[in-house]
């Protein structure tokens, strides 16, 4: 579904008015002061957070609009911490569904209505997402506040919004347009979702008092209660969810009803093995929840396999429609330019430069597709956009006679650097020149067993174990028997000369090449499948420039030249090309579960998917680990923790690496064929 900015009026006060809606987003003269009574009173929410007893609290509105409630009552949770700082509540988060979201500069200008909360929406207007379908997260005060921003139609989101039986959501915010002028959200859907989200005892709030509302939320299951409204309006609903029903979610892929309770760790101990851009990235979102993480690698330093090239272009890999694959590209492009943002506000250090990537149209096949690309409009031109030649000159510096699609918030990162910097954010401890040679479970726990280089044999003990091991993962017998596709690829360094000293932006064509860093461009890569050695060879050297030159053939490549310096290294994808994310599976015990499924029969008839207790992989991203492995780490630390995933099912699906072996179950083939 394309996703359409709203069209928004100012009135005299300033204040927005939707014109498709004609209504108002909040009220002229005491906007702020409604949101804080109807949402924030009549949930009860600072009597609640007194007595909770958990560490996080979530909150689930329909309807963001210009985030009013979502800013106040981030700046309510900011005075709850500071007026009772040893609460048990550390963290704060908050779901909310857009299906017509204002542009960047409608929010900013309609936040300034309120002085009082000018801060945190400039902290918003900084991360700012790009408009398209999906989640956005977005992360606050150190990641205590936490806004999961879902554009799109609120069926189609509450829907497919992952959920385990016992619930995810602690509070709603039943906002939006009026009921009379927005009826196809205000519908038995949304409440049997509010129902099927919702935690036992979980309350509603909303300053509508329709008729066809309380009833429909009553017969959905809600306890549902008549209260005096906000200033001149005389009533409003409120409600508890007091008998949450048991609905089985049984499901052949994405499940975690199986998971051991995570509390019940002693030290909430992960291990993860692999200490490249998967593996910091998780080590990162693992620390932000509470987790103390250790990372092992085979090699003698960090950042040794495929992601220690010095340059890697950042960019989403994005199509006409929003398939699967593209969605998952946009989103983790988003979520990882936003993280990558953030570590460098937070004092983290890398070499980069977001200066833009060109994918450049020289053919006229790829001029067509990209034609077609924009025509679909699947995607907003902030992020992506089809340039002119005159534009391609200008942003490239460069004489090149072709069009492009322009990325402009892309650019090339430094991956060593930038896996240090997250480790170092992430405090996690690093262990170099281990190799694993076994694992055994101990009571409750994984007993790892580790070979080092000078011939020793050591062990350690860990609550859970994630296998981001990257082309290793093949020789590890937990996962060797997932589909993997290994691809060498050698990346050269080319000394800058003047024909291309004044590129400023990354060229894409059938390859890459990097502006100038340090006097080097990075230009790249060979694709040679099967091959596992990393020595460096003359020849792939003469591919990389045979490949630049003969895409940009009508530019003048006659003097580019390398010097036999590069680098090659081992990329890992899956048969399908979607990395693999999840907990692994019991093979034996999933084939028995599912030998009927086949028969295509009602999901809720299958049962939860069994997997090996607290074993985890996070792998097979291919060349795209700068784009995909911030979300895909933030993913997989949530399915760990319980937190609320930014993915929706079958996406989640999708990534599940026990995927293949349910194909294989649903057409009746022997697992591995």
């Amino acid at each position: 579904m394309n996703i359409k900015p709203a069209n928004i009026e100012f009135n005299q006060h300033q204040a927005p008015i939707a014109r498709d809606f004609a209504d108002i987003y909040y009220s002229n003269d005491s906007g702020l002061a409604e949101s804080q009574f109807v949402f924030i009173q009549n949930n009860h929410l600072e009597t609640r957070w007194q007595q909770w007893q958990q560490t996080e609290f979530v909150v689930a509105e329909s309807g963001f609009g210009t985030g009013l409630n979502f800013l106040a009552l981030w700046q309510q949770f900011r005075q709850f911490k500071l007026q009772f700082p040893n609460t048990t509540l550390r963290t704060l988060r908050f779901i909310s569904v857009e299906k017509y979201p204002l542009t960047q500069q409608d929010f900013a200008r309609a936040a300034q209505q309120w002085p009082e909360l000018n801060e945190l929406a400039k902290l918003i207007v900084q991360q700012y997402p790009f408009l398209h379908q999906g989640c956005h997260r977005l992360q606050f005060d150190d990641n205590s506040v936490q806004l999961d921003l879902w554009f799109g139609d609120i069926k189609d989101v509450l829907d497919s919004l992952y959920s385990p039986t016992a619930g995810i959501v602690d509070a709603w915010f039943l906002d939006g347009f009026a009921p009379s002028k927005n009826p196809e959200m205000w519908n038995d859907s949304l409440f049997n979702n509010m129902v099927k989200l919702g935690k036992q005892d979980s309350t509603f709030a909303t300053f509508t008092a329709a008729g066809f509302v309380r009833r429909g939320l009553q017969q959905a299951g809600y306890e549902v209660n008549k209260v005096k409204g906000h200033g001149k309006k005389r009533e409003m609903l409120t409600g508890t969810l007091n008998h949450k029903p048991r609905v089985s979610l049984g499901a052949p892929y994405f499940s975690r009803e199986t998971v051991p309770n995570i509390e019940q760790c002693t030290n909430k101990n992960v291990t993860i093995i692999g200490a490249g851009l998967a593996g910091a990235n998780l080590a990162y979102s693992l620390s932000r929840y509470g987790y103390a993480v250790q990372l092992f690698c085979k090699d003698k330093g960090i950042a040794q396999g495929a992601s220690g090239n010095p340059l890697g272009g950042f960019y989403p890999q994005l199509h006409t429609e929003a398939n699967i694959s593209s969605l998952l590209q946009a989103q983790c492009f988003g979520f990882a330019l936003r993280r990558y943002q953030q570590l460098l506000r937070d004092g983290g250090e890398f070499q980069h430069d977001f200066c833009g990537v060109l994918q450049l149209a020289f053919t006229d096949a790829i001029e067509q597709r990209y034609e077609k690309f924009v025509e679909g409009q699947a995607w907003p031109t902030s992020l992506a956009r089809l340039i002119n030649h005159t534009e391609v000159k200008a942003q490239s510096g460069l004489e090149l006679p072709y069009k492009a699609l322009s990325i402009e918030q892309g650019g090339w990162i430094n991956p060593p650097q930038l896996v240090k910097a997250l480790l170092q954010s992430a405090n996690s401890e690093i262990h170099c020149d281990h190799q694993l040679i076994g694992l055994q479970p101990i009571d409750n726990q994984w007993q790892l067993h580790w070979q080092h280089s000078n011939g020793q044999k050591t062990s350690t003990l860990s609550d859970i174990v994630v296998f981001a091991s990257g082309s290793d993962s093949v020789d590890i017998p937990l996962l060797n028997d997932l589909p993997y596709r290994l691809v060498r690829g050698q990346v050269e360094s080319v000394p800058s000369q003047p024909t291309l000293a004044k590129l400023k932006t990354v060229l894409c064509h059938k390859g890459y090449l990097t502006p100038a860093v340090n006097g080097q461009h990075a230009l790249g890569s060979t694709y040679i499948k099967n091959d596992r050695q990393c020595d460096y060879r003359e020849s792939e050297e003469h591919t990389n420039i045979a490949i630049l030159k003969k895409a940009l053939k009508n530019y003048d490549w006659q003097k580019l030249y390398s010097h036999q310096q590069g680098r090659a290294a081992i990329r890992c994808s899956s048969a399908d090309h979607i990395p693999l994310v999840g907990a692994l599976a019991d093979i034996p015990q999933q084939q028995q579960q599912y030998q009927d499924l086949y028969k295509a029969l009602p999901l809720h008839c299958y049962p939860p998917a069994i997997n090996h207790p607290n074993l985890y992989t996070l792998t097979g991203l291919g060349s795209r680990g700068l784009c995909t492995a911030p979300l895909l780490a933030e993913i997989l630390a949530c399915q760990i923790s319980g937190a609320p995933l930014p993915l929706n099912q079958s996406l989640l699906d999708a990534l599940n690496p026990n995927r293949f072996l349910v194909r294989a179950l649903q057409r009746r083939q022997d697992y591995g064929d």
